[in-house]
């Protein structure tokens, strides 16, 4: 078969080739979804581009092909041949390889995205719907959080497998063996399980409703299952994680049940009675809570994004920091509600009257002031914050990816590495200061900063203002702070595990790996044993320092005064040297094999061999 019969073919429906000699063909950037190439030939085949998502290439022969910028998202490689093959820039996320696929030397399918699957496979959290994996082999392997939504999973080998709190939805585990399985908080609503070996399985507060089928002789009553269905008794229910997306509760008795960091998009929970319940963190979007009761529940940080809540009782209820943009509140009881940090937009609909603000909550909308206040993990993806004023707002792991910020002010707001601006935005152009392990932060206003929950190990704090900043549950870690640094009164830095640096000071053997000690005045410091590897110390002060068994491989030592320094066997791979001033310093036992000291000043120095460098 050449390329031009299997494109004929493949148009008209035909998706079965399994077998085929394809070698040399030139399929590039053609759409191949889900065909199967079952131990077929394609070596040194042109796949440049092709989609080749949800393809069975089990047992291909793919060795020399030419696969770069190929779509492989789902494909199943097992036992595959891909020896010298290109696969620079394939899509290789969720695509599934056994122990027998051959990839080309020094490749690693796993950082690609891929699967493995195997006996104690580690797959936690991995997205597997609709993947065909029956009587796979996947005995003691960890599936847990991970989505197998619709997926086929007839006659597998799930023996002792780790399957707590995964989305098996739908799925097909009939004739599987779940033999001491852990099925924890899963989410099994119309599975199919029949014939499966359920022995010894764990199904405490896993979830089923009227389409799940069990094995004719299961003890379901016994098994600790939770029933989802409308008006049941989930009263006290720890429910906390699950994924109850488009489930029908309606009238379900729910009081003080845990439905925290759940998963509730378009869940149904008219009239409900849900006092005292958990749902923090929750996502409730577009949920139907109308004439829902929900007093004293708590809502903190829940996200209920266009969510309907028409004569619903929320009298006491915690909605601090909640999501209530495009929420519909217009005949909710609120009385006495907490809605400190909540935000809303301008189509949320509140009761005639009622003062949102007034209760501490926050107008998201053009030109408006939000100035030092805390929008941790907001979700403000499509917000319109044009002309806002955001100084000193704390954006840690708020998601802004298609919000508009165009002259909105961010001077000052601190954001982390979870945190998601559009494409192209540079926050620090703006005056927004990076939060995150090992950055410099010398010099940087963050007095009044609401450093709430922050990493700042291996931060560098000298000279920062910190008196009125918040740094409850704040990591220190590793932070080096000097005498100009200003805490907050009675704050321990020491005990927190930040270090003091001054000229003078002992911290051997501490970590010290990747701090940034450019230009800091160390002058006879005791740093013996410390590990500074990959640290930058560029123009420090080491003079006259104890650096004996110090680790400075990697790190950056650039104009740095080492003058009679005792760097006796210290590891000084990688080092860069350059300008540095190593005047009398005893160099002593080192390996200079791996260290360029070409461009540094080695006036009267000790050498290895107990010379003196002239």
């Amino acid at each position: 078969m050449d390329a031009d019969e299997l494109r004929e073919r493949y148009t008209v429906g035909e998706r079965d080739f399994s077998g085929t000699d394809l070698s040399k063909a030139n399929l590039s950037e053609i759409d191949l979804k889900r065909v199967s190439f079952w131990r077929a030939n394609l070596s040194r085949a042109i796949l440049t581009g092709t989609n080749l998502s949800g393809a069975d290439l089990f047992g291909a022969n793919l060795s020399e092909a030419n696969l770069s910028r190929a779509i492989l998202c789902g494909a199943n490689l097992s036992e595959a041949n891909l020896k010298s093959t290109v696969l620079q820039g394939a899509n290789l996320q969720a695509t599934l390889y056994n122990q027998a696929t051959q990839f080309p030397a020094k490749f690693d399918p796993t950082k690609a995205g891929a699967y493995l699957i195997a006996p104690q496979s580690l797959l936690i959290g991995a997205n597997l719907s609709g993947v065909d994996l029956s009587c796979a082999n996947l005995s003691g392997a960890d599936l847990s959080h991970a989505d197998l939504w619709k997926t086929n999973l007839k006659g597998a080998n799930l023996r002792s497998c780790n399957l707590k709190q995964a989305t098996l939805s739908e799925a097909d585990l009939s004739q599987a063996d779940l033999s001491q399985a852990d099925l924890r908080q899963s989410n099994l609503v119309g599975a199919n399980l029949r014939s499966a070996i359920l022995v010894e399985i764990d199904l405490q507060e896993a979830l089923y409703d009227e389409t799940t089928q069990f094995p004719e002789d299961f003890d379901l009553p016994s098994a600790g299952a939770y029933f989802i269905a409308p008006a049941v008794s989930l009263r006290g229910a720890n429910l906390s994680g699950a994924n109850l997306s488009g489930a029908d509760l309606e009238e379900a008795d729910l009081e003080e049940a845990n439905l925290s960091q759940g998963n509730l998009f378009g869940i149904a929970l008219e009239r409900a009675n849900l006092r005292k319940a958990n749902l923090s963190r929750a996502d409730l979007w577009e949920a139907d809570l109308n004439g829902a009761d929900l007093r004293g529940a708590s809502l903190r940080s829940a996200d209920l994004w266009r969510a309907e809540l028409s004569g619903a009782d929320l009298s006491g209820a915690d909605l601090s920091q909640a999501n209530l943009f495009e929420a519909n509140l217009s005949t909710t009881n609120l009385h006495e509600v907490n809605l400190q940090g909540a935000i809303y937009n301008k189509t949320t609909h509140f009761p005639e009257g009622f003062n949102p603000t007034e209760l501490g909550a926050y107008l998201i909308a053009p030109e408006v002031s939000l100035v030092g206040i805390n929008l941790n993990r907001a979700d403000l993806r499509g917000a319109d914050l044009s002309g806002a004023d955001l100084s000193k707002t704390n954006l840690f792991g708020v998601n802004l990816q298609t919000a508009t910020l165009e002259d909105t002010n961010l001077q000052g707001a601190i954001y982390n590495e979870a945190t998601q601006f559009p494409q192209g935005f540079d926050p620090t152009a703006q005056g927004a200061h990076l939060i995150a392990p090992g950055v410099s932060l010398q010099g940087v206003n963050l007095s009044e900063a609401d450093l709430s929950g922050a990493d700042l190990c291996k931060v560098n704090l000298f000279g920062i203002d910190l008196q009125n900043a918040t740094l409850e549950g704040a990591i220190l870690q590793g932070a080096i702070y000097n005498e100009a640094t200003q805490f907050p009164q009675g704050f321990d830095a020491a005990q927190q595990g930040a270090y003091f640096m001054a000229p003078g000071v002992s911290l051997v053997g501490v970590n010290l790996s990747g701090v940034n000690l450019s230009g800091v005045d160390l002058n006879k410091v005791n740093l013996s044993q410390t590990d500074l590897s990959q640290a930058d110390l560029w123009g420090s002060n080491l003079s006259e320092a104890n650096l004996e068994s110090a680790n400075f491989e990697g790190a950056n030592l650039w104009g740095a005064n080492l003058t009679g320094a005792n760097l006796s066997d210290a590891h000084l791979s990688g080092a860069n040297f350059q300008g540095a001033d190593l005047t009398e310093a005893t160099l002593k036992g080192i390996d200079l094999s791996e260290v360029d000291l070409a461009d540094a000043i080695l006036s009267g120095a000790i050498m290895p061999d107990g010379t003196i460098h002239n």
